[in-house]
């Protein structure tokens, strides 16, 4: 399974088997838009004709960001997209080498970029591959509607109005719970629709000394607790290009989050352990951790844990945001501006986002990015484990609007989160490091600024 965050790139450049497409028939589901395609002429029951046979083509898809394998690539996207379309060769191109400019100097080609929200500007805009969906949107009939609005409303903020790519999935925002330590303890469950005041009275009762052991009632990862925090703060201010953490909602939220290690036995004792792997191990492998919330991941790889009885509860809300969750973090496919190809890309890109594959995919374990609650609801399906589990509790009932983001995020949210870990720390106290944080990320932005001159 795809993660965004996680896997192994290795050099492979892997293509399926090409066949030319024959016989008659419509494309199932597409009838009335369904599957975000042109409506069938003539309408359901129209008389169908023959499709045209076409010649075999190949897409180049590069993975700037992730590393996934080639393997995975095709498990989860490249196999289905050559099964449903048998005149398209898929290759895959893994991350980091060949980077995007080394691809250029070899003229290899590029047809669709495979990027993290936070590398878009370095991908995307800088190798000025950027090409707007929009005409393409208008011809074919693309129902935009089904895309979860705030996920569509970030694609256009990036494309300043207009649409580079399309969300093929969405982004995991849940608490997990080890249920056998609240059995252990005697508390309840946590609960759905629970406030952030309500969260930390759970993470007391759960902190303790036992058996010699320190059990944590709440491990939450800041990096992305930050970038996708519900009030939709920025981390660069629009007007100035500079970071700006001066907000007192944004000090307002950061104490917020601090309260959680300031719980007697729910103090972290190491930096590494905010965060990766090392803090996971805490809640899954040592299981001294109740309640872990990461904020990231696209699937099933960060929503499965081993050897543990485990369940889902929504993202805490705030009072004065009740309901609110975190902000969108989809995964985006982008058509380079440098392929010969976009109508044929865009016809593979609307097919990812079709009711039919969202569907599949969903059951498969990734989370989806349209707006539609069956899909949702499906996921991990083809997983017994998951079966009987709060699956709803996995993406929020509304998400926050997506703040604006700028090419200088990585580096204001990188010290923002090292401000984050120095106060949780007690090396320095909040107004202090957030101070230095914002001096420390305009300092290395001016550096970026003044390299490109």
């Amino acid at each position: 399974m795809l993660s965004s965050w996680t896997g192994k790139g290795t050099a492979v450049l892997l293509a399926g088997m090409m066949a030319l497409l024959s016989a008659c028939g419509g494309t199932s589901g597409a009838e009335n838009g369904k599957n975000g395609s042109a409506p069938a002429e003539g309408g359901a029951g129209a008389k169908e004709t023959p499709k045209e046979k076409k010649e075999p083509i190949e897409l180049v898809f590069k993975d700037a960001t992730f590393g996934w394998s080639a393997e995975d690539f095709m498990k989860d996207y490249g196999s289905a997209i050559q099964q449903k379309f048998p005149h398209i060769k898929v290759s895959f191109v893994p991350y980091p080498k060949p980077s995007i400019p080394e691809m250029f100097a070899a003229k290899s080609k590029i047809d669709v970029v495979i990027s993290s929200l936070l590398m878009f500007n370095d991908n995307i805009l800088d190798n000025k591959l950027q090409y707007d969906l929009t005409p393409l949107v208008k011809s074919t009939k693309y129902n935009l509607d089904r895309i979860e609005p705030t996920a569509l409303a970030l694609a256009k903020q990036l494309a300043n109005g207009g649409l580079y790519g399309l969300p093929v999935a969405g982004a995991a925002s849940a608490v997990v719970y080890n249920k056998t330590l609240f059995d252990k303890f005697g508390v309840p469950y946590p609960k759905d629709n629970m406030s952030w005041d309500d969260f930390y009275e759970v993470s007391k009762k759960m902190s303790r000394v036992e058996g010699g052991v320190r059990y944590q009632g709440s491990l939450v990862y800041p990096n992305f607790m930050l970038y996708r925090n519900p009030y939709s703060l920025s981390l660069i201010n629009p007007n100035t290009d500079k970071a700006d953490f001066s907000s007192p909602k944004w000090k307002e939220y950061i104490e917020s989050m601090l309260s959680g290690y300031k719980i007697p036995n729910n103090q972290v004792e190491k930096r590494g352990q905010f965060g990766g792997q090392v803090g996971k191990d805490l809640f899954e492998k040592d299981q001294v951790v109740a309640m872990y919330l990461n904020a990231s991941g696209t699937g099933i790889r960060e929503l499965s844990f081993k050897n543990m009885d485990y369940d889902f509860t929504q993202v805490p809300t705030f009072k004065d945001a009740p309901g609110l969750g975190l902000q969108p973090y989809p995964l985006y496919f982008y058509i380079s501006a440098a392929s010969e190809l976009k109508e044929q890309a865009f016809e593979v890109l609307a097919y990812l986002t079709s009711d039919e594959f969202q569907m599949e995919n969903s059951k498969k374990g990734i989370l989806t990015a349209l707006n539609n609650k069956d899909i949702q609801m499906a996921f991990a399906q083809n997983y017994p484990e998951f079966k009987g589990k709060n699956i709803k509790a996995i993406l929020p009932a509304k998400f926050a609007p997506p703040a604006y983001r700028s090419k200088y995020d990585g580096i204001a949210r990188g010290d923002l989160e090292q401000a984050f870990i120095s106060a949780a720390m007690g090396e320095k106290d909040l107004n202090t490091a957030m101070r230095e944080a914002e001096e420390s990320a305009n300092k290395k932005i001016e550096q970026v600024k003044s390299q490109m001159k």
